[in-house]
């Protein structure tokens, strides 16, 4: 067990990172087949979406963790760049795709309303996942903030994207299950809170189509 916490140590601080990503890649994706479950147990036209949305990021970061484990192989600078160039833009335009998608699913939801009322131990469990995934979305962009690596960047900013939808199901799950529908009106500020999030990631996306002449100056 000591020689295997030896050997990670002496890895590159990317390969930790691709290293970490791997096994919560695998976490994710359970839990997108967790929410699914629960999307058709309760029913929940909302934990289907954030399913879906769950597992289309976790395949994104598996395409990210097999074009990192590409450049592992080769030597010449401009191949590596044009991997890793390819994988930021597509995962912008992905961002862009879903968070459109994800902007007119909540504007269904101001209009329509959700059911999402559950268990409270479920409640808490659902809160729990939001926390981890914003607190771990948040720690990797601020602690490597100054790596500019195109793969590992892209991998930061989908991470915070799906973080955010998780702090949207929590809302929605904590609101229909708690709040008093005679003081909060829990369509207007899930509909509201949910359109915004979906600007922020087609922002991001934007950003990341944007950004890739900057990386490209940064190379």
């Amino acid at each position: 067990m000591n020689k295997r916490i030896e050997q990670f140590k002496k890895l590159k601080k990317e390969d930790r990172i691709m290293f970490f990503l791997v096994f919560t890649t695998i976490g994710n994706i359970f839990m997108a087949i967790v929410k699914f479950v629960l999307s058709l147990t309760l029913p929940s036209l909302w934990f289907f979406i954030n399913a879906i949305f769950m597992i289309v990021l976790s395949f994104a970061r598996f395409f990210s963790i097999r074009d990192y484990r590409k450049t592992k192989l080769i030597n010449d600078k401009k191949e590596l760049q044009k991997i890793g160039y390819k994988n930021y833009l597509n995962n912008g335009i992905l961002l862009v795709v879903l968070g459109i998608m994800y902007f007119f699913v909540n504007v269904y939801i101001y209009y329509k309303g959700t059911n999402t009322a559950m268990h409270e131990y479920l409640t808490y469990l659902v809160a729990l996942v939001a926390f981890w995934s914003i607190s771990s979305a948040i720690y990797g962009m601020i602690k490597y903030k100054r790596n500019h690596t195109p793969i590992l960047k892209a991998v930061k900013l989908t991470n915070f994207a799906n973080a955010l939808t998780s702090i949207m199901l929590t809302q929605i799950v904590l609101l229909d299950t708690y709040a008093k529908t005679e003081v909060y009106n829990s369509n207007l500020m899930n509909g509201l809170t949910g359109i915004s999030i979906g600007i922020v990631i087609i922002i991001l996306g934007l950003y990341m189509i944007v950004g890739i002449n900057k990386l490209q100056k940064v190379d």
